[in-house]
């Protein structure tokens, strides 16, 4: 009798582990995605929208890769069906030395800038591998300014925090063109007066698949952003660039 009883709880607790496992199983299996390292080129311009019109940053590409000291920026999508998630990653670490007073005086002007999205997307239209898709999510801001100066007699610096996040609506859509290349775009728009004034973004780029996983990716990508600093100073910054991405699905 024990045996039986043994062998009958065995029995239920196995078939419980398989009915999750089972479970698991279906809620993973639909899932598709891809991972994109990108390298974003821009070139930066910006003013303090002060009574002076004061300006602010004005950067080429070219400036911004001699000021570059560490930078990342990946993108990642995930789906199921019709409902799929986007994440994307950009930070970048600049730094600008110089002189002041005749030489006299050194000068160290640091930028860390990080932009992280992550938004839900829900694909309105898909045929002969085009695609349309609309999402909305959030856009999270953080940038922090050091201001060094060197003496002979003394050192200092002043560092300077603003970060904030603004609430996204976008667009999003793709298109073949033959076997191998194809074409992609978004645009979304967010801030509404709630994080910032308002940023917005526009990408279009075209894509060539080496194989069925591996996909290479060159574009151009504008981003606008407005934001209120305080009462007497606002933020104007447009960063705009040729991207090179290389992508993985899977």
């Amino acid at each position: 009798m024990r045996s039986a009883a043994a062998v009958g709880a065995a029995a239920m607790v196995f078939g419980l582990a398989g009915t999750a496992s089972a479970q698991v199983a279906d809620w993973t299996r639909g899932w598709t995605g891809q991972a994109t390292l990108y390298a974003w080129l821009p070139a930066i311009t910006g003013a303090q929208q002060a009574p002076d019109g004061e300006p602010l940053v004005n950067l080429d590409s070219a400036d911004v890769l001699d000021a570059l000291d560490m930078a990342f920026m990946g993108a990642a999508e995930a789906r199921r069906g019709k409902v799929g998630f986007l994440f994307d990653a950009v930070y970048a670490d600049l730094s600008q030395k110089g002189t002041w007073v005749q030489g006299r005086l050194d000068t160290k002007v640091g930028t860390k800038l990080g932009v992280y999205s992550a938004a839900a997307f829900y694909r309105v239209h898909e045929a002969d591998r085009s695609f349309v898709d609309v999402y909305g999510g959030v856009r999270y801001f953080d940038t922090q300014t050091t201001f060094e100066l060197n003496t002979v007699r003394a050192d200092r610096s002043r560092d300077v925090d603003i970060s904030w996040t603004d609430g996204i609506v976008g667009l999003r859509g793709g298109m073949p063109l033959s076997e191998k290349w194809s074409i992609s775009g978004r645009a979304d728009v967010g801030g509404f007066d709630a994080g910032s004034n308002l940023s917005w973004q526009i990408y279009g780029g075209a894509n060539y698949a080496f194989s069925d996983r591996w996909a290479g990716t060159i574009g151009y990508r504008y981003m606008s952003i407005e934001y209120a600093a305080s009462d007497e100073a606002k933020l104007d910054i447009d960063v705009q660039g040729p991207l090179f991405g290389i992508t993985y699905a899977f």
